[in-house]
């Protein structure tokens, strides 16, 4: 018998028929994680512990008197189901218990606690962000939207500013550190302020930045920074310590760049109008004043001066013109002079009387030369020259000065 080919939906729904009627209601014990309560009012999350994780869903018809967050340890009860768009199987939960906090979370508020008391989170302590920053400095993963969105808003507000990027591990083994080495790299750079930050995620993927030694790098950093680690609803130590939290990499990239192209425009237009305005009633207070002067005595007397020292300058120039035209003059005629004289001494004159030039190789062959040394020779007229061989020397009947 050939095979029965099903459809994914028909075998999605089999597996989900299956599930119930073999599984039924479950009581599950784990660690919240990912937590979102959407708009709709479903809340929807990630049960793990440390070798297994499985989604949840919980509608928004079951009732919930308290707001779960990551980091909690719960008990869930609930119905196993599939989700057909995805494939992948879920609890729907009926009920959620609280049994305490995780331990990630738990270690979360040790160091919150344990900085707080070191004085790290001090508003006073806080640099500010300079307003017109022309060096950034960015650490996130080269992958993925922060990159994009922190780049394209930065560069849409403030063209004119210069990124540094530092490409940054943010998660998982040695993320940490790179972070570190990444803060420390772009504050030797001298930029004038750092972002540092990724996209949303668990607990988990977030933790990196939930590190002392990243508390530290960025507490003793020299330039002001910029935290900008996952959604709005995600909070890190990093966050805490840094001189702005911003609730997203986009966000981050507005608040580094406060002063926009639009805005400097705006200024210079408003500032130039304004100079203009002083300068025109400035120049109508020196005409005014002026027009005072003119119409006073010893002006007029000062005019009169103008007119006679007017004259002079005429007289002068005139004298000049006379005597520039008599030294070009003369120097034309030196001109003409050297002229005639180099053409009197340009080899080639000659032959416009009929004589002849002797060349070989394209060099002219002198007076003093014997036309013996050489195997062919050129003889060049005005109009025309002829190449001969030289085959023998006859001496001369008489001899041509």
């Amino acid at each position: 018998m050939e095979p029965v080919i099903k459809s994914v939906s028909e075998l999605t729904r089999e597996i989900s028929v299956l599930f119930e009627e073999e599984f039924g209601m479950v009581t599950v014990q784990g660690e919240i994680s990912n937590f979102k309560a959407h708009s709709s009012g479903h809340r929807y999350f990630t049960l793990k512990d440390d070798s297994a994780q499985i989604s949840c869903t919980m509608w928004r018809s079951k009732l919930l008197s308290w707001t779960p967050t990551d980091g909690m340890k719960v008990v869930v009860k609930g119905y196993l189901s599939v989700y057909p768009q995805r494939g992948q199987y879920q609890i729907e939960c009926e009920s959620i218990t609280t049994l305490g906090l995780g331990e990630l979370f738990q270690a979360f508020e040790a160091l919150k606690r344990k900085l707080s008391e070191k004085g790290y989170f001090e508003a006073n302590r806080k640099r500010p962000i300079p307003d017109l920053p022309l060096k950034i400095g960015v650490s996130t993963s080269p992958t993925g939207a922060a990159v994009k969105d922190i780049f394209s808003t930065i560069k849409r507000r403030l063209p004119a500013c210069g990124i540094y990027f530092r490409p940054t591990l943010v998660q998982g083994d040695g993320s940490a550190e790179d972070i570190v080495s990444a803060i420390s790299e772009l504050g030797k750079l001298s930029v004038d302020v750092i972002i540092i930050g990724r996209g949303g995620g668990s607990i988990e993927d977030l933790w990196s930045y939930n590190t002392e030694i990243v508390a530290n790098a960025i507490f003793n950093s020299n330039i002001p920074v910029v935290s900008a680690v996952g959604h709005e609803t995600d909070f890190t130590i990093a966050d805490f310590v840094a001189d702005v939290r911003a609730a997203t990499p986009t966000a981050a990239a507005e608040l580094v760049t406060p002063l926009t192209s639009d805005t400097l425009n705006d200024f210079v237009e408003t500032s130039s109008s304004q100079i203009y305005k002083s300068l025109r009633a400035r120049i109508n207070s020196i005409n005014d004043l002026i027009d005072n002067k003119i119409k006073s005595y010893s002006f007029r007397r000062f005019s009169d001066r103008i007119k006679t020292l007017g004259r002079y300058i005429d007289d002068m120039d005139s004298d000049s013109s006379k005597a520039i035209e008599t030294r070009i003059a003369l120097t034309k005629q030196k001109i003409n002079s050297l002229e005639a004289h180099c053409n009197s001494l340009n080899p080639y004159s000659p032959l416009s009387k009929g004589f002849a030039l002797l060349e070989s190789e394209g060099m002219i062959i002198s007076n003093s030369e014997t036309l013996g040394n050489f195997m062919t020779v050129d003889i060049i007229r005005k109009t025309e020259s002829v190449r001969v061989h030289v085959d023998q020397i006859l001496k001369k009947k008489r001899m041509i000065n």
